[in-house]
């Protein structure tokens, strides 16, 4: 909106002055100007005393727009006055999969007054923008979404309800929007898991304690997350935070495999904590599939001969092999455990005998052998970070140990790092740490940075393992991005279908970012870049109807426009018609 002086003479009285206003109409979408004041003939004005009536009208202009000026940057300084408008990419990639049909068919027995895929959408753009409570979103959130549908509270909470007591079926929604788009590569499957805790007094029988791995003393849910070779989510699946996370790999993967149809082999590739005997049997003897797991270097599980391996210096058969960057720097270096075959030729496999139960209630453990490929691996910047971790850990127990000493549960995983005694305690016995295991500590300082990976694929090159293994990586940084960007936890919800609800819809948040990040930008912006633009860029109305860009100039915003021809995506004024048009971006 903006005042200004409209000059006339519409009789033989002479020049007639009025103020008008020019605003723009949002129902017709147009600009408007209408009268605001009249101040009369200039001959009266002079008669009142007025010497310059022209001037006089002018002064009263320059007030007005002051004062809308000065109640305008109140407002600018107010967020509400702000509107948030970098979520046109998360709209665009829901359009393209093409979700919103059959999300409202499947639920249709959802009696509500909107439709169920508005409201996945907007609670997911909410994720992107600014995540927080439920209450946060509705109060704070979604009023400042640019062209944002309108729920009340209760419809927010009653939606997330629904969402989650039939999750899976979001899931397989869209896995089918993903697959009618790009073919997916499920040729090696990554899968992890973690846990989330909540802020509660007592567990139940979902939020169980258990270890966290923010290492809280809280209730906790565990998530497993299975992704396609692409690094794309394809599953996950939520369990009590007591439960082993070991069986989940095999639950998942089977699953997978039903519901795509899948007939090959399918290489499993995970971190030590899923690699035991019976996921090996899983993969290789009941589904014909491979993998690829590490191995703690110097677990119970290796043998001491296989421990002493490990650090041992290159000899005529196990020799080391160093891969350097372009400046000549050590990445990491690597060696296969080869041996002489029964006609003295080399080999860099062999077999490997592994036990163990099938179902957990069997009495006798079965034996199995697989043929299997070892590469010990040393990175020098992962035993950097180790050594500093362990001297880290040592240094706060000797701070425990110099006034008291300390009870063995209350050091969690660092009791390792102690020696122990038994005293008895109130009539009960009690291990009470008395002094740092020396031995111990050196033993884990000499194999930070080496990693152990033992792979089925013992035609597959130590390099082509090495890197498939580290693509791991991903899933590490989804999880990340789940518990820091999207907020995942802590969850203030307290029913066990709208917790599930929740993580839904953070789900979906994360799917659509790999798919913005990876499928629309090809891999050259991290998640970080892609969430600071969507949250940074904000649009603010203008007096005449007109936006005005509140965000920065950037290399991102320079791409996007290169990437998706909305040219005018960085200019600091924008019509309305070229904001709809940034909303209504395609891919």
């Amino acid at each position: 909106m903006i005042y200004f002086l409209k000059k006339s003479t519409p009789s033989k009285k002479g020049l007639y002055l009025q103020i008008y206003k020019n605003f723009y109409d949002h129902d017709t979408k147009k600009k408007k100007t209408v009268s605001h004041t009249t101040l009369g003939y200039a001959c009266d004005l002079i008669e009142k005393g007025i010497k310059d009536p022209i001037a006089y009208g002018q002064q009263i202009v320059k007030e007005l727009n002051a004062t809308l000026n000065n109640n305008y940057q109140k407002q600018i300084g107010d967020e509400s006055a702000c509107k948030y408008a970098g979520h046109f990419l998360v709209k665009a990639m829901f359009d393209y999969l093409d979700l919103d049909r059959v999300m409202n068919i499947m639920s249709s027995n959802f009696k509500s007054k909107y439709l169920m895929s508005d409201l996945v959408r907007t609670l997911t753009y909410v994720q992107f923008l600014n995540p927080g409570s439920k209450l946060n979103a509705f109060e704070k959130v979604i009023p400042n979404i640019y062209d944002s549908k309108k729920f009340s509270y209760d419809q927010i909470l009653d939606g997330v309800n629904f969402i989650g007591k039939d999750y899976p079926k979001f899931i397989e929604l869209i896995n089918h929007g993903i697959a009618n788009k790009w073919k997916r590569n499920i040729e090696k499957v990554f899968f992890d898991c973690t846990n989330y805790y909540f802020e509660i007094d007592e567990q139940d029988d979902f939020r169980r304690y258990g270890p966290s791995k923010e290492e809280r003393k809280c209730p906790i849910i565990g998530q497993a997350l299975l992704l396609d070779a692409d690094m794309i989510p394809i599953d996950t699946e939520f369990y009590p935070g007591n439960q082993s996370e070991k069986p989940f790999i095999r639950k998942k993967v089977e699953e997978m495999k039903a519901k795509n149809n899948v007939e090959g082999r399918v290489i499993q590739v995970a971190d030590k904590g899923l690699n035991c005997a019976r996921n090996i049997y899983a993969a290789v003897k009941e589904a014909n599939d491979g993998y690829i797991f590490s191995k703690s270097v110097h677990g119970k599980s290796l043998s001491e001969a296989e421990k002493k391996w490990v650090l041992l210096e290159d000899n005529y058969i196990n020799k080391w092999e160093e891969v350097k960057n372009s400046n000549g720097e050590l990445l990491y270096k690597y060696k296969v455990s080869r041996k002489l075959d029964e006609k003295n030729k080399v080999v860099d496999y062999d077999d490997f005998t592994y036990k163990c139960k099938i179902n957990p209630d069997d009495k006798d453990e079965i034996t199995f052998t697989v043929k299997e490929k070892r590469i010990v691996t040393y990175n020098p910047l992962l035993a950097k970070k180790r050594r500093h971790e362990i001297q880290k850990e040592v240094e706060k127990l000797q701070k425990k140990l110099t006034y008291k000493e300390a009870i063995h549960e209350e050091l969690g995983d660092s009791s390792k790092y102690v020696k122990l005694k038994t005293i008895t305690e109130n009539g009960e016995k009690v291990k009470i740490a008395t002094e740092i295991n020396i031995e111990k500590v050196s033993e884990d300082l000499s194999y930070a940075g080496y990693n152990l990976l033992v792979t089925s694929e013992i035609d597959a090159t130590p390099t082509s393992i090495y890197n498939t293994y580290h693509r791991l990586w991903r899933i590490e940084e989804s999880f990340r991005i789940m518990k820091t960007y999207l907020e995942a936890r802590p969850v203030y919800l307290q029913n066990e279908n709208s917790i599930y609800g929740h993580f839904i819809i953070c789900y979906y948040a994360l799917v659509i970012e790999r798919l913005i990040e990876l499928k629309l930008f090809n891999d050259e912006f991290s998640p970080d870049t892609i969430f600071e633009f969507i949250r940074s860029y904000k649009i603010t109305e203008n007096f005449d109807g007109s936006y005005i860009n509140n965000a920065t100039n950037s290399k991102f915003i320079n791409m996007l426009k290169k990437k998706t021809g909305l040219s005018k995506i960085g200019n600091l004024y924008l019509t309305n018609k070229e904001v709809n048009n940034i909303m209504n971006y395609e891919i």
